[in-house]
């Protein structure tokens, strides 16, 4: 598929696509600026709703970014976005994730994973749990060699802290490992959750039930 026709087709169906509830007035205007060729507006528009986790948002960016329509065209920014979205649920994104990698550096890849794992961490900083799904989905997807060690523990947290599908990512990678380096990843776990929920707590009050 080319990218003229990839980007018809995105566009078209983020029109139809359902936006995040805050937000569809604002995706919808950032669809409609695209369609009118105000690209660079359309840019601005999907990066602020992208920063929001809105995953439509997230993946027109992309394509914005890959085509070099309204913003300087960058295979980095491409990827970083694609993979957002990716994370975000688009099932879509899986198949852009796949096309911008075939022509994408190791150098490119690891600089992509980096970010990444450096603005996820940074939420999780912040107190945005839904991101530790991500950074294990990092390491375990984008990471070479994969640490699923590490992927495990964020899956181990998230699932704690009643992340969607985290228990099913937890469950299928801890099959996968021994049982020591299973239970070495549970303690890692155990100690981040807690210190997370020292941190962020008051406002989880449902979710931390630490208990030593």
């Amino acid at each position: 598929m080319s990218w003229k026709r990839a980007h018809i087709l995105v566009l078209g169906v983020a029109l139809t696509a359902a936006a995040q509830p805050a937000q569809p007035n604002a995706f919808a205007e950032a669809v409609q600026a695209a369609r009118d060729g105000q690209a660079a507006q359309a840019v601005r528009m999907f990066r602020t709703l992208a920063q929001d986790r809105n995953g439509e948002a997230q993946f027109n960016l992309s394509v914005l970014y890959a085509r070099g329509d309204g913003v300087p065209q960058s295979d980095e920014m491409a990827l970083y976005w694609a993979w957002r979205a990716r994370f975000s649920g688009i099932k879509r994104a899986k198949v852009l994730t796949q096309y911008l990698t075939r022509s994408a550096t190791p150098a490119l890849l690891e600089k992509v994973q980096m970010r990444l794992r450096d603005d996820l961490g940074q939420r999780i900083n912040e107190g945005h749990k839904e991101a530790m799904l991500s950074l294990g989905r990092v390491y375990l997807e984008l990471t070479d060699p994969a640490d699923p060690e590490l992927a495990l523990v964020w899956f181990t947290i998230a699932a704690a802290l009643q992340q969607p599908h985290a228990n099913t990512w937890r469950d299928v990678v801890g099959r996968k490992l021994d049982a020591k380096t299973r239970i070495a990843a549970q303690e890692r776990a155990a100690s981040l959750y807690k210190q997370w929920c020292d941190g962020h707590g008051t406002e989880n009050t449902e979710l931390c039930g630490y208990q030593s």
